[in-house]
């Protein structure tokens, strides 16, 4: 009897034991974890006039084009051209989270497929036409807040902006696509 006792007391010790270390687990995997931001897919289609760029005698030329990924706009619409062709790093800096340069011909479209950094809210367009002073060099596109991730949203993104980025004559537009 007293056998039988120590067995049942020994397997309800045990039984209780592996229940707290099963529920400290549980509560373990469940608590908190840092607070991020869902990611937006992007489709960025970015096409160069076919009169874009134009030089003294209205030829087009080709055009440099650079597309930001920002947390905010205000050093990017402060700042003047020279400064971000030459020192976009420095002056954007905490707010540039990811940028892309290229040069488009004109006539010339360029894809770019992504998911955008957690924190960027604004994408910014910087175009180096020849007279500055006669074009609308910059533009801006405001993102919808991005809510918190969900852990199925590494494969299933619930936000996708898709924008049209037109490089005129001597002027940037960006217009989003349904």
């Amino acid at each position: 009897m007293v056998t039988y006792v120590n067995t049942f007391l020994h397997r309800s010790i045990v039984l209780i034991f592996l229940s707290m270390t099963l529920l400290t687990g549980l509560i373990g995997c469940t608590s908190t974890r840092p607070s991020i931001k869902e990611q937006t897919s992007i489709d960025l289609r970015i096409e160069a006039a076919e009169n874009v760029n134009p030089d003294e005698k209205g030829r087009a030329a080709p055009i440099q084009v650079r597309i930001y990924e920002l947390k905010n706009d205000n050093a990017f619409t402060s700042a003047d051209f020279y400064s971000l062709q030459d020192n976009d790093k420095s002056i954007l800096g905490g707010d540039l989270l990811v940028s892309d340069e290229f040069i488009l011909r004109p006539g010339e479209v360029k894809t770019i497929r992504r998911r955008t950094n957690p924190e960027t809210t604004v994408i910014g367009v910087l175009a180096g036409y020849r007279g500055l002073a006669q074009s609308q060099w910059r533009e801006t596109y405001h993102l919808a807040e991005a809510p918190y991730a969900r852990w199925y949203r590494e494969w299933w993104p619930l936000k996708k902006v898709k924008l049209d980025i037109n490089i005129g004559q001597r002027a940037v537009v960006v217009t989003e696509l349904d």
